[in-house]
């Protein structure tokens, strides 16, 4: 190198340092990291499970235990409710998880979900059974019915009423026998609880097919919200078309787990409609942050695993209890009533009174009251599960169960604490702030467009997102662009941009 090149370059490198004098504005307000997940809090049943899915998946222990939790409500949610000075709460739980790909949200589901793929196998099969005997008593009543028209003509009519009567309608179809969806409507719901099992879960790995799907599209977001709400509230469904008249289901029970990727999750955070009816204030948040790149390979089957292996067996059991049903009702539920000790009231008398005590507009949880008014009742609803899951004839939530289901449902409220503002960000800046953690994670001082076209994050590689972004980066003094461009990785690039060091901009 010349001398003159090398004045060149360092006065260049002045340059740059001076530039960046002035630290860049933040993109968004520091999300502190959360809270050590509660795993101990799981109990007897679902703590050793979660301990081996941790050992040998490795992902994050709250992906875990919203996993297993949800799958415990789907197998309990029919059985019983919590009763408490005259109101009834469903054991009915709905899960938020939210983890970039990569954090093995799927072999976890895998695990969690083990019993209940396994039980909807086999209403399959009775099903199949079930549709051919079906078709059979049709055929028989169907011959008496006409039998009874043909007997009663033969008299001009008379007696036809009471013949008909005396015969009865015709045989119910069976069920259909599923045990939770994935893709779903209000209207597929509703369909599904009047003609199948009367409870069911949206359990999905994949929560874009729901948040993406027709059923949270514009124009349907807010009837699937409220329709969903329902059934958590008071496992109530009611439905009126032009077409089909007028329908009510009581007594039907929907557990829901939502697995979901960082871009779909801040999408679902920031819609009005899904925050305004409760949806989101009735959901278990969690966001942990990822294991990828701490996990070494794990020579070990969970299949082989006594802990997994018993909680599969538990929750089969649970799967395949008789379903309580109101009298004379195949499909209506009756749960028992489960009911809290003294010393379970009392602490959870205790846990809501500090809850609200944190309400008020200084409070710890202004931010967050449709979520902070829910969490007693998400207390009592995993006290429950829990309690099933240990003793399935069991009438009593005891105080240790109602302490530790107090103290997840306080981690998943913190949780949303946490979070708060997220869904205030808007597109850009979600974008903006990609851009620049991927220029750090990556090492690189300067960009080029072509670059972050090619191999930036998903989420940008869009030329008028990356232009939105790149904008907003130079707006807030975290990129300059570089006049004239410079040659990189082999060719001159136009459009070039310096980026400020992650630790220049503290």
């Amino acid at each position: 190198m010349s001398a003159i090149s090398s004045i060149e370059a360092r006065a260049l490198a002045t340059l740059e340092s001076v530039a960046y004098r002035s630290a860049p504005e933040p993109l968004r307000r520091p999300t502190p990291p959360p809270e050590p997940y509660p795993l101990a809090e799981l109990g007897d049943v679902l703590k050793p499970a979660a301990e081996s899915i941790r050992r040998v998946i490795q992902a994050p222990d709250a992906i875990i235990g919203g996993s297993l939790l949800a799958a415990a409500s789907l197998a309990a949610q029919a059985q019983a409710d919590v009763h408490i000075d005259g109101r009834t709460i469903p054991l009915s739980l709905w899960v938020l998880s939210v983890a970039e790909s990569g954090e093995r949200k799927s072999a976890v589901d895998s695990e969690a979900m083990r019993a209940a793929r396994e039980y909807e196998k086999e209403l399959a099969n009775a099903y199949a059974e079930d549709s051919e005997q079906h078709a059979a008593d049709v055929a028989e009543w169907e011959a008496r019915r006409d039998a009874a028209k043909t007997e009663a003509k033969k008299a001009n009519g008379d007696g036809m009423a009471d013949n008909l009567r005396k015969l009865g309608p015709a045989p119910p179809v069976p069920l259909l026998p599923r045990v939770t969806a994935a893709d779903f409507t209000a209207e597929g719901i509703f369909r599904l609880l009047s003609e199948g099992r009367p409870a069911i879960g949206a359990f999905t790995d994949e929560a874009a097919l729901v948040f993406g799907g027709h059923g949270m599209a514009k124009e349907s977001v807010m009837r699937t919200a409220a329709t969903l709400c329902k059934l958590w509230d008071r496992g109530e469904l009611d439905r009126v078309r032009s077409g089909d008249g007028a329908a009510k289901l009581y007594g039907r029970r929907f557990a829901l787990h939502l697995l979901a990727q960082p871009v779909i999750a801040e999408r679902a955070l920031s819609d009005d409609v899904l925050a305004g009816q409760g949806f989101l204030a009735r959901c278990l948040l969690a966001w942990p942050e990822g294991t990828a790149g701490t996990r070494t390979y794990q020579a070990e089957s969970l299949r082989d695993d006594p802990a997994v292996q018993r909680l599969a067996t538990i929750l089969l059991v649970r799967h395949r209890l008789a379903l309580p049903l109101a009298e004379g009702q195949r499909q209506e539920l009756a749960p028992r009533a489960l009911v809290l000790d003294a010393d379970a009231f009392a602490a959870w008398r205790t846990l809501h009174d500090t809850v609200e005590g944190h309400c008020g507009p200084s409070g710890r949880f202004a931010q967050v009251k449709p979520w902070a008014s829910k969490t007693p009742e998400q207390a009592l609803r995993i006290a429950g599960v829990l309690t099933l899951l240990e003793n399935p004839d069991a009438n009593r939530i005891g105080k240790a169960t109602m302490e530790r289901a107090g103290e997840l449902a306080l981690w998943h409220l913190n949780e949303a604490l946490r979070l708060a503002g997220t869904a205030e960000l808007s597109p850009e800046i979600r974008d903006a702030d990609a851009l620049l953690q991927w220029a750090h994670a990556t090492g690189r001082s300067t960009i080029y467009s072509r670059l972050v076209l090619n191999k930036g994050p998903s989420r940008i590689r869009e030329r008028d997102a990356f232009q939105r972004a790149i904008g907003e980066l130079v707006r807030a003094g975290w990129a300059e662009p570089i006049e004239g461009g410079r040659r990189l990785d082999g060719a001159h690039r136009r459009h070039v941009w310096r980026i400020v060091p992650a630790n220049e901009g503290r």
